[in-house]
């Protein structure tokens, strides 16, 4: 879905819930109007920001969350405004892009024209002229003609020039609301609101293991058994995969090597692991020259270094799957026989995996996941999960608990 189409339904489900003041300003072309009720609503927008970033100030994840939206909320809006609001954006902030003229767009207008294919008439688009390194994400998917160490920017991708400005000026601001809120500390005003914001903020996807309790439970020689223990099914085929094939396609590559990072595999296991299955197939140079790097960057050492979350299931099951692929979702994009047989090789016998499959036929996905978790570990388990990682967390606390209390005398080998 594109950054329009996201912005469209976001504007809709606001109206939706009556939030009609938010979805106009999100929705803004500028800032011409400058009427009483304009200003009430743009200072409320500003209150707001400002009580959610104390909010989060002192939580390192929530922190994370809400610079994420922060980030591309301003996308959402900037891709609102007309040229004026553009105009008057640059100006309020000290920018000093101009268009280029028409006499310069004429000269490299096939350059132009190469760089951004999808602008059916280059003559009617402005282009902005700034230096390269101010757009490294939109050079490394070359969809900007460079000449000179300058690149020429369409005004559709203008907002690339601008977020990581934004982005460095939220950062800096932490400090300052983490200061705010401790000042505010004693007033019964704030801290009621604080305390119910925070425990309305809700971070399911932001799962990477934090628990060290959890952090003893992952080290490389103990990936075998749990993920016969503890893998959600999706996660079990790729491991198993991995140890038969050596070699798994770009599609499980990143969802597997996501999943390990979630629970806790740091970057320099993750690589000893990818190399040692990887080079039973072929030399060390093959690998470090055409997989190594998918590594680092997973673990957001390359590239653009983000921070880059295990893949949610609905990500998973949105996936493209060929028929030399083992990612995605077993349970939606394999084959039936194929899916009976990786359920008897979990140990279900015929009524087990019956049941399991009928959920699949019926598009019931994460309904099938939920009957194979509890099959799996003689439970019931009353919400659906959302996220591998989840199941996996979930999975080592209910054997950890067993074998804290004595109950299961098998895991204590097996963790």
């Amino acid at each position: 879905m594109s950054v329009s189409q996201r912005k469209v339904a976001l504007i809709k489900e606001l109206y939706k819930e009556g939030i009609d003041e938010f979805a106009k300003l999100i929705n803004s072309s500028g800032c011409e109007s400058h009427t009483d009720e304009d200003i009430r609503v743009r200072r409320r927008d500003h209150i707001s920001h400002f009580i959610l970033k104390s909010v989060v100030a002192f939580n390192k994840l929530k922190k994370r969350w809400f610079f994420k939206q922060e980030a591309r909320l301003f996308k959402w809006r900037f891709s609102s405004l007309n040229n004026e609001g553009i105009k008057q954006f640059m100006r309020i902030n000290n920018f000093n892009f101009t268009p280029i003229s028409q006499s310069e767009k004429e000269d490299i207008k096939e350059y132009l024209q190469m760089s951004s294919p999808h602008i059916s008439n280059i003559n009617s688009i402005r282009f902005y002229k700034v230096l390269f390194s101010h757009v490294i994400s939109l050079v490394k998917k070359r969809k900007v003609f460079v000449m000179n160490g300058e690149a020429f920017v369409p005004e559709g991708e203008i907002a690339f020039v601008f977020v990581p400005y934004f982005k460095r000026i939220l950062i800096s601001s932490f400090e300052a609301a983490r200061e705010d809120r401790a000042n505010l500390y004693n007033d019964e005003r704030f801290t009621h609101i604080f305390a119910n914001l925070e425990n309305n903020i809700h971070i399911e996807n932001t799962i990477l293991v934090q628990d060290k309790e959890l952090q003893q439970y992952v080290s490389l020689d103990r990936l075998d058994k749990l993920s016969e223990t503890s893998y959600p099914l999706c996660m079990r085929v790729l491991h198993k995969t991995l140890r038969k094939n050596h070699h798994l396609t770009h599609g499980g590559r990143i969802q597997y090597c996501l999943f390990l990072k979630g629970i806790g595999i740091s970057l320099s296991d993750a690589m000893i692991l990818w190399k040692n299955e990887f080079t039973k197939i072929m030399d060390e140079a093959t690998f470090n020259k055409k997989y190594s790097y998918q590594v680092r960057f997973a673990f957001g050492q390359e590239g653009s270094r983000r921070d880059y979350q295990p893949f949610t299931c609905l990500k998973i099951m949105e996936s493209i799957v060929g028929p030399r692929d083992y990612h995605g979702c077993p349970f939606k994009h394999m084959l039936q026989d194929v899916l009976e047989n990786e359920l008897t090789n979990c140990g279900f016998n015929a009524l087990e995996r019956s049941t399991i499959m009928n959920l699949s036929k019926d598009g019931q996905y994460s309904a099938a996941c939920n009957k194979y978790y509890e099959m799996k570990h003689n439970c019931f388990n009353d919400s659906l999960f959302k996220h591998p990682n989840i199941y996996f967390n979930e999975s080592v606390k209910y054997h950890t608990s067993y074998r804290y209390h004595g109950l299961d005398l098998e895991t204590e080998d097996a963790y």
